[in-house]
């Protein structure tokens, strides 16, 4: 057949195969759209893409909130969205009817994060299922046991190594920021930091591919529909996501291993192993992909708002001061402990109006409806995502006023809407709306809030946090406030910054309390293993 004729009739099959899906896209709309509520002008099919921006979509929908009030809808390549600019329709329909409004919806660039035929490997993003409420259970204990632990001395321990490193490698403080929450997540999960480099690299790879600023086929999501063999998003996909699973399940029969030879420390991947036959976890590949999520989660949820504290503290030198006077009045001296925290007010209303100025999760992260339901009169049919906008809560003039600024003032102050007593108590990061809402609320608050107190007082007590000075040039280099990445979970682009010792005597103090953790960590580690070999030998002989 002439190359013409074969040309004419592939642009006639694709042309009727998109006006047989219009048709019957417009027949579903009319039955399942959402009926009532005000919203942008709606393009036919596709919704409204193309002027809402990749990148900063946060703000586009806080524009769109301004005008169309604080619940409205708007349609993207055939998703319903309902987008929530207010807290208490937030309560509303996300906490009071957490029945109907408590699942996950699909994302397209993953292989079946639902988990509605049992891959079981992505709590956050999990559908409202069996998987995900014996996971939920299942973090929640060790998260809640470890906390109460106040896990084991695990983050000043990594935090006094990372004060230390920033001694040497100052210029490289991006990635041993993320090294430094990596390496906690490590110890509590598999008892050993040196995973931390690959956790990291898979805990940005997972976040990436999840968010959408990440693969196109999260925006065109017909493109992940093409033939494997000739789709690169899903090879790819593929590649990281069998990567994943085998790396978290050599954690898992590593530990297996070593504790047959005790010589296996505590952790959450041993206390499953100790007691998997009570637990409701099906098996090890359930078991080492929850550990491996919470490890993966415990990385970026730190991260941001610790880059973020920097930030802060450069751009209002008069907080970093105050935190620091704070911090050596309660501690003498002292780098803070967990301990401390109810003594540090200033310093966790500094941590607590940057992630309410810089949010860690700015759009939100979507629920969907599991039935057709109404609300005030507005129609809302399953299917609906629901994205509650966590930059325009926090943006409430009301609550927050002049909420463009950094004051931390506003927890700290009688007569500001925010302000609660005790002092001992609160400021808290806890219930923030950034950890999400009912049901699908973050269960890392108290790790993420504790790993914030030392981390940030542990900056505060040993440097002055500065802009760099360029060289050549004898001026300050900017550090920008709304430069970031657009992805689910938010962290600043690169930038510079000088960490100055506050002084010769705190410097020598810096290394000389890692030289004496890290001494007494391998003395503590050689016990263990003597016992455990002490302990094969009682064993052998009985």
């Amino acid at each position: 057949m002439h190359p013409v004729t074969l040309y004419t009739i592939g642009i006639a099959v694709l042309g009727y195969a998109l006006y047989s899906f219009s048709i019957a896209i417009s027949k579903r709309n009319a039955k399942y759209n959402p009926r009532g509520l005000p919203g942008p002008t709606l393009i036919p099919w596709v919704g409204r893409i193309h002027d809402l921006p990749i990148d900063y979509m946060w703000l586009k929908f806080k524009e769109w909130s301004d005008t169309y009030g604080p619940i409205y809808r708007t349609k993207m390549l055939g998703a319903n969205f309902i987008i929530i600019s207010d807290e208490s329709i937030a309560e509303d329909i996300l906490v009071k009817r957490g029945k109907i409004f408590s699942d996950r919806p699909q994302i397209r660039s993953l292989f079946d994060s639902k988990s509605t035929h049992g891959s079981m490997e992505y709590l956050p993003l999990m559908g409202r299922n069996q998987y995900w409420a014996r996971q939920r259970k299942f973090t929640h204990a060790y998260l809640t046991e470890s906390s109460n632990a106040q896990y084991y001395g695990i983050m000043e321990f990594e935090v006094k190594r990372w004060l230390n490193v920033l001694l040497t490698e100052p210029d490289n403080f991006g990635f041993s920021l993320e090294d430094m929450a990596s390496k906690v997540m490590c110890q509590l999960t598999w008892a050993d930091h040196s995973f931390s480099a690959y956790c990291t690299k898979s805990a940005w790879g997972l976040l990436t591919q999840m968010s959408p600023a990440g693969p196109i086929t999260n925006v065109l999501t017909p493109l992940w529909h093409l033939p494997h063999y000739v789709n690169p998003w899903k090879i790819a996909e593929r590649k990281r996501h069998d990567e994943q699973q085998a790396w978290w399940m050599d954690r898992l029969l590593i530990t297996r291993r070593l504790m047959r030879h005790g010589k296996q420390p505590p952790c959450f991947t041993r206390t499953f192993l100790e007691t998997s036959e009570k637990s409701s976890i099906s098996g090890d590949h359930e078991a080492s992909s929850v550990i491996g999520m919470m490890a993966l989660v415990g990385i970026f949820t730190v991260a941001g708002p610790l880059y973020y504290f920097l930030v802060s503290m450069i751009h209002h030198p008069e907080w970093q001061a105050k935190c620091q006077q704070e911090v050596d009045n309660v501690c003498a001296g002292r780098m803070p402990t967990l301990a401390d925290m109810p003594d540090l007010p200033i310093l966790r209303a500094c941590i607590k109006e940057t992630m309410r100025w810089k949010p860690n999760v700015p759009t939100g992260v979507a629920h969907e409806s599991e039935a057709d339901d109404w609300y005030k009169g507005y129609f809302i049919p399953k299917g609906t995502r629901i994205l509650p906008l966590d930059f325009a809560f926090l943006r409430n003039a009301t609550k927050y006023p002049d909420p463009e600024n950094f004051r931390p003032e506003r927890w700290l102050e009688a007569g500001w809407p925010t302000f609660q007593e005790p002092l001992t108590k609160f400021p808290t990061i806890k219930n923030m709306t950034s950890f999400g809402w009912g049901q699908r609320q973050c269960l890392g608050q108290s790790l993420t809030q504790d790993e914030l107190v030392v981390a940030c007082g542990g900056l505060t007590w040993a440097f002055h946090l500065k802009k760099k000075v360029n060289i050549e040039t004898g001026e300050e280099i900017d550090v920008p406030l709304n430069k970031s990445n657009s992805l689910l979970i938010v962290k600043p682009d690169p930038f510079e910054m000088a960490f100055e010792p506050r002084s010769a005597e705190r410097k020598m103090e810096i290394v000389e309390q890692w030289n004496v953790a890290e001494a007494k960590n391998a003395a503590e580690k050689a016990a263990f293993l003597r016992v455990a070999e002490d302990k094969e030998v009682l064993e052998v002989l009985a």
